[in-house]
């Protein structure tokens, strides 16, 4: 499977055809690192394409609790759901570094999914890649322990370009215990421990408050996602 299942995390998709397709049917939009693109009850009426950047989508539960339900990279979709369904939409959208989102009006959403099959394909396809990572992220919290779905999340955002001290790798991303919390779904409590416990097994190191990943945890990630 191309998504990381176990992180609800959905890879680059590069289709340059159909994105500039898309960008002839759309406006242009710009967010910075934690602006909300919606909320919870939003009409939205648009559907919009990742052109690129990080979106975090987000559940929050009546006594205010959040959890990540999936991130989306360059090439997705989102609002489509919205818009099929014709109702408002129940996440909190926010932009995890700087975005770029083409944003595509409802009426003209539905003429191009009548009219033009690449656009359909990719919005089925977005549509089947939610379906099968949340079905994966049902199984991880039924059967993987919290620790390892940091120590997960860790490897999937591993900068593997650059070796350092021979064993150690930077995050590409940086986290709050907070983030990390309704990431994976555990308290902020919780994490803490952990991830004093992932210090003390050598697998994370803090080197001028920056997090290093362990290369050896790296590569033992790697080989589970291809097995």
């Amino acid at each position: 499977m191309s998504s990381n299942s176990g992180l609800l995390t959905f890879p680059v998709i590069c289709h340059r055809e159909l994105e500039a397709f898309i960008k002839k049917h759309s406006t242009e939009l710009h967010y910075e690192n934690k602006d909300v693109i919606s909320a919870p009850g939003d009409p939205l009426g648009y559907i919009f394409y990742l052109k690129s950047g990080r979106t975090r989508h987000i559940i929050l539960n009546k006594d205010g609790n959040e959890k990540v339900l999936y991130t989306l990279s360059q090439g997705w979709f989102f609002g489509e759901v919205s818009s099929d369904l014709d109702v408002h939409t129940s996440l909190y959208t926010i932009a995890e570094n700087s975005v770029v989102i083409y944003k595509i009006n409802e009426k003209d959403y539905h003429i191009l999914v009548d009219t033009y099959k690449p656009f359909r394909d990719a919005i089925l396809h977005s549509y089947a890649q939610k379906l099968l990572i949340l079905r994966y992220a049902l199984e991880d919290l039924a059967f993987t322990s919290c620790k390892d779905r940091l120590k997960r999340l860790f490897c999937s955002v591993a900068d593997a370009s650059h070796l350092i001290d021979n064993q150690w790798y930077n995050l590409k991303v940086k986290y709050t215990q907070y983030d990390l919390g309704i990431i994976v779904g555990g308290a902020r409590v919780t994490v803490s421990k952990l991830i004093n416990e992932l210090y003390s097994e050598n697998v994370l190191r803090l080197i001028n408050h920056k997090m290093q990943i362990n290369k050896a945890a790296y590569s033992e990630y790697i080989k589970e996602m291809e097995k």
